[in-house]
């Protein structure tokens, strides 16, 4: 009783230390932290406002504003949504909401908001043109124009409204319209910075570049300091490769503006210059504001790495990550650090670390892709860079990788598919050209190839990757001669060009030059400092030439050099099955996982060749480890879905395995079959069908695939064709494994 009576004593005494924080004390503290530029505090108070009293609508606005500041979009976004729809009366929490959603290219939602605020303000003109832009991201352009039209009728001096019906004008052909409705902009508001810089813009699109650097100075004789037509000018004259002319305007900015943001843009324009001394000494002033310490420290250590000083740049790195260890530039730069060094645990583990804290980074997602790339890991890879293609408005450099990725996989329809894609985007791209050709090759559309290589041998005539695309032309029509003829040139113009090198190699074969071939490759690992690429073409030309010895002792080098890399793994590991040393394919592949013990790709090898040795218990353990690390790692997942489906046991997990193999791999015919044996198992043959038919369709031959497929058609009621199947799997092997049930089958099934 005492005790208590003490405490309650204590807190009447202290009674500011007992009482919680209302919503209202922590909304203050939040104002004063916004008022001086405080913003992660000012998040924290506000957040802590809303734990308390969630319908704060005002609340919710302000902490959107802070997210904004922070460069945290999407909780912005988020929050200014909320506002919005607890303040449905406030026109401008909708127009704010609808602002971020348009730049979120929610375009239907951005449309909704402008019909509100326009319910509750119908001559709101900021309303008419938002709706007019998500009007616009629809295609709608016909509605977007008339919104904008009713915007210059309510206020002809608004600039922006000029400037997006000029725009749209513009997109319809309609040059001459478009032109007057920019210059009638500049007009009637004589003296709006915007209106000039639009119709900058549009000569600029046209290719009048003398009447847009022109439009661009006079903008800069009403007001020398503004910002928008110095970064105009500036870029302008960056683009145009005029790049000493671009400093006075970038160092305007940083001048007239004192941000952070317009330094960093000086800073960024001395590095494309390579004056990095001068951006140096500008990233150094900006770091020395709190508020800008970490974006400015993340480009000085990426200057480091530059110069080769790496661990400099790691100090910096670590600094910043020791205050902000989510800040996602620092985490994407230690990444790509990781990567250059080979240590692609690492820099997976730094990247997923980026991705967790923003998910919506298309850089970090594309970085991942890289990683995984990088070290064959092709399935995880297109995975990132897909989710690259949903957060980038205009994801070439992603789309490129799909393609590359998609034709190493001899998936081609795809590669074709993601080079056009990258094309639309940007029609000149030589790369998405160069790739397109490829899969026109590999798809057998011959004069598809030869027209599109036309174009290229103009536009390149004394590029060694025109002549590589020409040798396969050729080889694709047969032609081996003129193919010979293409490779010579490319190594006349680079000889250490490694496609063109495995080109001359091919055709060697080809004229059963096996010495020619080996004393080729041999040459080339001989210069010194091999790369872990050429050092795999190496090995297999080796094996192609039966000298098995070479070809595994440059494959251990390749694996020494770059532990991570899957292909030496698996070359080693065929190299071994095919001479039967299963036992020390496991040894070398125990001595890795020493020294890198969570190697997926290791550890699935590992899985596989046990598989091989007749181990499958032991097998299964490798494949359950493997996924243990890595959920969706393919390979691991139908192999352990099919060693359970062999075994008849655990159906439900096998079923889930198998169908994130084919989430991942759905062209691999094996993973298809292995997705259908189990829906087998399970006895759902009508799941099985669709699956085992593509894999007959693609491998009609197989009998196992016939047997597993007849199998289905049994148990999905339609007997003739599993009699045909099954007839069709033991005419093709008679003794194959299934054969005993296939008869027993067939014999229930009857004539």
């Amino acid at each position: 009783m005492k005790s208590r009576f003490l405490i309650v004593a204590t807190c009447l005494l202290v009674a500011a230390a007992c009482r919680r924080n209302t919503a209202e004390d922590h909304v203050k503290k939040g104002n004063v932290y916004f008022e001086t530029s405080q913003y992660p505090e000012a998040v924290i108070e506000f957040r802590a406002a809303l734990q308390v009293n969630p319908q704060l609508g005002p609340v919710r606005e302000k902490l959107a504003e802070a997210y904004l500041h922070v460069k945290d979009v999407k909780n912005a976004l988020r929050e200014f949504v909320r506002a919005a729809d607890l303040m449905p009366k406030n026109v401008d929490a909708q127009l704010k909401a609808g602002g971020l959603l348009l730049l979120a290219q929610a375009f239907e939602d951005a449309k909704g908001r402008a019909d509100r605020a326009l319910e509750l303000d119908p001559k709101n003109v900021d309303a008419q043109i938002l709706k007019g832009n998500a009007l616009a991201g629809l295609k709608d352009f016909d509605a977007a124009t008339a919104e904008y039209e009713l915007a210059l009728a309510a206020d002809p001096s608004r600039s922006i409204a000029s400037g997006n019906l000029g725009a749209l004008q513009f997109l319809k052909g309609k040059r001459d319209e478009a032109e007057a409705t920019f210059k009638s902009a500049v007009t009637n508001n004589p003296k709006s910075i915007t209106a000039y810089i639009a119709l900058a813009n549009f000569y600029w699109a046209t290719q009048r570049l003398k009447d847009s650097e022109a439009v661009m100075k006079q903008a800069l004789e009403i007001d020398p300091a503004n910002l928008q037509a110095n970064r105009a000018l500036g870029v302008f004259y960056m683009t145009t490769n005029r790049l000493s002319e671009a400093e006075p305007y970038f160092k305007a900015m940083a001048k007239n503006s004192k941000t952070p943001e317009a330094s960093m843009t000086l800073a960024s324009y001395y590095v494309a210059v390579k004056r990095r001394d001068d951006a140096r000494k500008v990233l150094q002033e900006v770091a020395s504001q709190p508020a800008s310490y970490n974006d400015a420290t993340v480009r000085l250590a990426a200057l480091d790495a530059m110069d080769g000083d790496r661990a400099q740049a790691q100090r910096r790195l670590r600094d910043v990550l020791a205050k902000s260890p989510t800040y996602t530039a620092a985490l994407l730069l230690q990444a790509s650090l990781q990567l250059s060094d080979r240590k692609r645990d690492e820099a997976i583990a730094t990247v997923t670390t980026a991705i967790s804290s923003d998910p919506n980074s298309a850089r970090a997602h594309f970085l991942a892709g890289q990683i995984y790339a990088s070290g064959d890991r092709a399935d995880q890879a297109i995975q990132e860079f897909e989710k690259v293609l949903k957060l980038d408005p205009r994801p070439v450099a992603a789309t490129l990788e799909l393609a590359r990725l998609h034709l190493i996989g001899n998936a081609a329809d795809k590669a074709a598919t993601y080079a056009q894609q990258a094309l639309a985007l940007d029609p000149r791209n030589a790369p998405a050209q160069s790739l397109l050709v490829r899969a026109y090759v590999r798809l057998g559309r011959m004069n598809e190839a030869r027209t599109l290589l036309k174009s290229l041998e103009a536009a390149y005539p004394n590029q060694p990757e025109v002549f590589n695309l020409s040798a396969m032309v050729h080889l694709g029509e047969n032609e081996l001669k003129q193919a010979r003829a293409s490779y010579d040139r490319a190594i006349q113009l680079d000889p250490k060009n490694l496609e063109t090198l495995s080109g001359l190699i091919q055709l060697d074969f080809a004229d059963r030059r096996a010495a020619d071939a080996t004393a080729r490759i041999t040459t080339a690992i001989n210069r010194g400092n091999p790369t872990v690429d050429l050092m795999l073409l190496a090995a297999r030309t080796y094996v192609s030439a039966g000298d098995a010895a070479r070809a595994e002792d440059v494959l251990q080098k390749a694996i020494a050099a770059d532990p991570s890399r899957l292909q030496s793994y698996t070359l080693l590991g065929q190299l071994y099955a095919s001479q039967k040393r299963m036992d020390e394919a496991l040894d070398r592949f125990d001595q890795v996982l020493k020294q890198n013990p969570k190697s997926v790709p290791v550890i699935t090898m590992r899985g596989m060749l046990l598989e091989a040795l007749g181990k499958s218990a032991d097998a299964v353990k490798e494949y359950e480890h493997a996924l243990s690390l890595d959920p969706s790692a393919a390979i691991s997942a139908n192999n352990l879905a099919w060693l359970y489906a062999a075994s008849n046991t655990n159906l439900d997990q096998a079923l889930q395995l198998a169908q994130t193999a084919h989430q991942a791999l759905p062209d691999e015919t094996q993973v298809s079959d292995t997705l259908g044996w189990v829906y087998v198992r399970k006895n759902m043959g009508s799941a099985a069908v669709p699956h085992l038919e593509e894999c007959v369709r693609k491998i009609p031959n197989e009998p196992v695939f016939q047997y597993h497929l007849g199998l289905a058609y049994f148990q999905a009621g339609d007997y003739a064709k599993a009699r045909a199947a099954l007839t069709k799997a033991l005419s093709l092997k008679p003794d194959f494994e299934g054969a005993p049930e296939a008869r027993k089958t067939l014999a229930t099934i009857g004539a």
